[in-house]
């Protein structure tokens, strides 16, 4: 019977061991999501640190699990030259900002902000038709709206048809 006990005891431990560890890989993975760091303040979208918490986090799954996201990259060169006078300062970033939010589905799909010109949007479960639909009705809202808009790039990428590593993704970046 002691041999039980103890043998009992040890699962326990190991188990409270196990479910220790796990709480704490969770707490280190969501620290900072309710922060103020993680939305860009010009734009008032997801922000670089958010990219790079979730980012390849998400595209493993959809490689993993066959589901299909569609991963837009918007890079718009005149935003190189604004100077942000500050968080409340409604400018064209913040306008940017709320063009991307208002054409996509929040908050299933995330808007993010990865550099000073370049946007980027993940839309889990769309289909190639939608995925480029609301790929032209974001290039006829920006051009109509940014100064330059024959400076404008726009990438579409359905995944993991498209791109199949993130080596390839990331060379559309910044």
């Amino acid at each position: 019977m002691k041999e039980i006990i103890n043998e009992t005891n040890r699962l326990l431990e190991e188990y409270n061991k196990f479910t220790k560890e796990e709480v704490n890989a969770y707490s280190d993975f969501v620290e900072g999501f309710i922060e103020r760091k993680f939305i860009d303040p010009a734009s008032r979208v997801y922000s670089r640190e958010f990219f790079d918490k979730v980012f390849f986090l998400l595209l493993e799954k959809a490689f993993e699990s066959g589901n299909n996201y569609g991963l837009l990259i918007i890079k718009i060169p005149e935003l190189k030259d604004l100077d942000y006078k500050g968080e409340y300062h409604k400018g064209p970033e913040m306008e940017i900002g709320k063009i991307l939010r208002n054409n996509v589905r929040l908050p299933l799909d995330l808007v993010m902000r990865y550099s000073k010109i370049t946007f980027t949007i993940i839309i889990p479960d769309i289909d190639e038709e939608i995925l480029f639909k609301i790929s032209d009705r974001l290039k006829y809202q920006l051009k109509n709206f940014t100064r330059l808009p024959e400076t404008l790039e726009f990438y579409s990428f359905y995944l993991p048809k498209d791109l199949t590593s993130t080596e390839e993704i990331l060379k559309f970046f910044d």
